[in-house]
């Protein structure tokens, strides 16, 4: 097993036989961004998912009105997986996403993702079931900031 079939086996890749798994990564490249930059916008267009192998990535909405707040709502680390939106209509990010210190990535893009989920329906089935709890794991994640959101304003008074 390769460190990075490792590193995502209990994420992404659970439940995926290996050369599904070498099907997957032969469609990713590998890319190295610099700290703070930002990959994608809430409600821009999901163009690619992302597969951390160094470094983090920070997801949070964007507040105008709040600039100086802090809208982290998780902070990912190698392992993690970011961007399932490219896989779920309406093909639009849900927060931001930035950099946290030099991060590599892999990355794959949503036309070469059908793609392969068109010639593997076994290996589609698998991602998308992992993607779920991918998203309900974000969900309860986007609830604890919310609730730690009220209960500051409630101590507080706004």
């Amino acid at each position: 097993m390769s460190n990075t079939t490792a590193l995502f086996a209990e994420g992404l890749f659970r439940g995926l036989a290996p050369d599904e798994t070498t099907a997957f990564l032969r469609q990713c490249h590998e890319s190295i961004y610099k700290d703070g930059t930002r990959l994608f916008v809430e409600q821009s267009e999901a163009k690619k998912l992302y597969l951390i192998l160094k470094g983090g990535i920070s997801l949070h909405f964007e507040m105008p009105q709040r600039e100086n707040a802090d809208t982290t709502i998780v902070s990912l680390k190698p392992g993690s997986t970011v961007g399932w939106s490219v896989i779920v209509p309406p093909y639009q990010y849900r927060l931001s996403g930035y950099c946290n210190g030099e991060t590599t990535l892999l990355e794959i893009d949503r036309e070469t993702l059908e793609k392969l989920f068109e010639t593997n329906y076994h290996l589609a089935y698998i991602f998308m079931r992992n993607i779920a709890a991918l998203t309900a794991e974000r969900l309860n994640q986007v609830q604890d900031k919310l609730a730690i959101v009220l209960a500051n304003e409630a101590a507080t008074g706004w």
